[in-house]
């Protein structure tokens, strides 16, 4: 299994992430990505890859600049996390005398709409999404894109602007199979997490069905959205089978079928070798 979105460098973690992973390799994951918020968490994340990674488990990283930061910083803070993104991204952005080890990826970029605050900033939001696209295609590096209530939106400067050629994901998507179709098209994986386990996700659900095998990842974005079976729990990596079993019984398809393609999946997104760990197995859900 691969979790393809997660933050385990949350304060809300801090100090339990030796824990997290242990429990995550237990659980049968074989590695997982870290989605980047902004130029101050990046640091924390290439410290963990550094520390948590192995041949066994494979810890991937993407850096961006998140849209629910963007209401909080000011223009010339906008221009210095671009900066530093695009240096982060070529290998060259220092931290502390510490050269950040280059990401997988770009993100989490994208657009929200989902408080008042983030409503009003949706222009510099966009501007934002626009310029962090830019150095991904520059780079030809994936992008992990948040995108909430905003999916017209978001689609119309994915089809102006372009994606890389090294395409993408929707992180956590919560449209409709109609929508996941759309971006597809443009290129890109649609990933699901715990929201698809609650039994008010019939959307979420139908939209599982009609993604293409080739470009479905599953994600916990933890340490939020906690599949049911582990609620009340922060969320952790070791929960994601949950995720894997809603996805396989909407599907048809084996557990383990949906656990070796999603990992595989997110792999070749990232550019990660395949695993040299045990063969994959699922663990019984509680």
């Amino acid at each position: 299994m691969f979790d393809s979105h997660c933050h385990l460098h949350d304060e809300r973690l801090r100090g339990i992430t030796s824990q997290v992973v242990d429990r995550a390799q237990h659980a049968g994951l074989h590695g997982l990505l870290l989605a980047g918020v902004e130029r101050d968490t990046w640091s924390v994340q290439d410290e963990l890859r550094r520390k948590f990674g192995s041949p066994n488990f494979d810890i991937a990283v993407a850096y961006g600049v998140h849209p629910q930061m963007v209401p909080s910083l000011s223009v010339s803070q906008l221009h210095d996390q671009l900066v530093a993104l695009r240096e982060a991204a070529q290998g060259r952005l220092v931290v502390d005398g510490n050269v950040l080890l280059a990401p997988h990826a770009i993100g989490e970029l994208g657009l929200d709409a989902y408080s008042e605050q983030t409503r009003a900033t949706l222009m510099k939001q966009e501007q934002v999404f626009r310029d962090q696209l830019a150095v991904a295609r520059e780079l030809d590096l994936p992008i992990v894109l948040h995108i909430l209530r905003t999916h017209p939106a978001a689609l119309r400067v994915l089809k102006t602007d372009g994606i890389p050629c090294a395409g993408g994901v929707v992180h956590s998507f919560s449209g409709s199979a109609e929508l996941a179709k759309e971006y597809v098209a443009l290129g890109l994986h649609i990933s699901f997490a715990g929201g698809i386990t609650g039994s008010h996700a019939p959307r979420l659900m139908a939209a599982a069905q009609v993604i293409p095998e080739e470009r479905l990842l599953v994600e916990t974005d933890a340490p939020d959205q906690t599949p049911v079976p582990f609620r009340p729990s922060l969320c952790e990596p070791a929960f994601l089978s949950a995720v894997i079993e809603t996805v396989a019984v909407v599907r048809g398809q084996t557990m383990l079928a949906i656990a070796q393609r999603t990992e595989d999946n997110a792999r070749r997104l990232f550019r990660l070798p395949k695993p040299s760990a045990e063969p994959l197995r699922i663990p019984n859900q509680p």
